[in-house]
């Protein structure tokens, strides 16, 4: 099963626990993939880095580098899409995860993003939340 993940669930997944972690935990197991072009990467080593997020890193007795390389071995890398559409104005940078599903034929985009959550689905990919998509994702394991 392939899956875009928004870069929010990526910080709350490899920060904290709950349906996000576990979604990257099965990406870190190979039951599902998660797929990432340079222009994600690149958001999530961004952000991983915001002073806000120093406190839980310090929590965690690890650093932004450490994390961002954790993250590196669980997503598998596909080129930027070609056509990005322009299907979100509020925040243009979300019409990526958007692209790369539609070109990767991903099954799900898994976000905690409103402008992302209202369109619900894309070009037949639906769009869920973490615990959503768990749900899914897990029932789809039990077949």
């Amino acid at each position: 099963m392939k899956i875009v993940v928004d870069t929010n669930v990526f910080i709350s997944g490899l920060l904290w626990g709950g349906p996000p972690n576990r979604i990257l935990r099965w990406a870190r197991d190979g039951l599902i993939k998660i797929i990432v072009c340079e222009e994600i990467t690149a958001e999530v080593r961004r952000v991983i880095q915001y002073k806000k997020f120093s406190k839980r890193l310090s929590d965690l007795d690890t650093t932004s580098n450490e994390v961002f390389s954790y993250f590196m071995n669980l997503v598998i890398f596909m080129p930027t899409p070609k056509i990005i559409p322009e299907i979100i104005h509020e925040d243009r940078f979300d019409n990526i995860f958007l692209a790369l599903a539609s070109e990767n034929k991903a099954h799900l985009i898994i976000s905690g993003d409103k402008h992302l959550l209202d369109l619900g689905i894309y070009r037949d990919i639906e769009i869920v939340m973490p615990g959503e998509a768990s749900s899914i994702i897990e029932t789809l394991m039990a077949r």
